[in-house]
């Protein structure tokens, strides 16, 4: 879509954008549709006038009106939006609310950079058939419930303490410095040297009686 324009009014960033082909009311419906996933708290309008609906998918069976609108907490700026197409006319308007000194000074380009991709998404959902929202029943609702608060426990429960290493029992009469069995025997100390003899003290000799004369 091409943005025309914008300005402030009461509060309000008001703005067109004008699409690219003119569109079936059916296709209307169809942006309508897809424009659901753009808000939170939203609200359905018809001819100005808000409308009950029991689902999404009630949005697609909506009868001829002149125009339709969809409003709500947008999720991308986080302000209240509204968008209201117009029957056999090519463009929408658009309105988000002033929340913020942000949105409030924003020119064309800034403008145009946070709002044109929603309004493109919307506008090629419009020639898509439209996705039909996943439901789940009650009962796989709660056996994934069941399987998460147990895998939050298992998660959140502390290891178990591990049991101390097993010992082998002592034979009380085994004295304490006894080999294990299938240990090699200590080797034997060398034996002591013995000591020598003593050395005999030399035998006194006696005096030659022969004389020279």
């Amino acid at each position: 879509m091409h943005l025309e324009g914008h300005h402030e009014d009461g509060g309000w960033l008001l703005s067109t954008f004008t699409l690219t082909n003119r569109v079936s009311w059916e296709m209307m419906l169809q942006a309508v549709y897809a424009a659901f996933e753009y808000f939170a708290d939203i609200t359905i309008f018809v001819d100005d006038q808000s409308v009950e609906l029991e689902s999404r998918a009630d949005v697609l069976s909506i009868p001829e009106a002149r125009s339709i609108g969809i409003a709500g907490e947008s999720v991308v700026v986080k302000e209240p939006m509204i968008i209201i197409f117009y029957n056999q006319v090519h463009f929408i308007n658009l309105r988000i609310r002033c929340g913020n000194d942000d949105l409030h000074d924003l020119d064309y380009e800034g403008f145009n950079k946070i709002v044109c991709p929603i309004v493109d998404a919307i506008e090629l959902a419009m020639y898509q058939e439209p996705v039909p929202t996943p439901v789940k029943d009650d009962a796989t609702e709660e056996t994934e419930d069941a399987e998460e608060e147990k895998a939050s426990e298992a998660s959140s429960a502390e290891p178990p303490i591990p049991p101390p290493p097993a010992t082998e029992p002592q034979d009380s009469a085994t004295p304490a410095n006894a080999p294990a069995p299938g240990a090699e025997p200590p080797i034997p100390l060398p034996p002591a040297e013995a000591s020598a003899p003593p050395i005999p003290a030399p035998a006194p000799r006696k005096r030659s009686e022969f004389r020279c004369n």
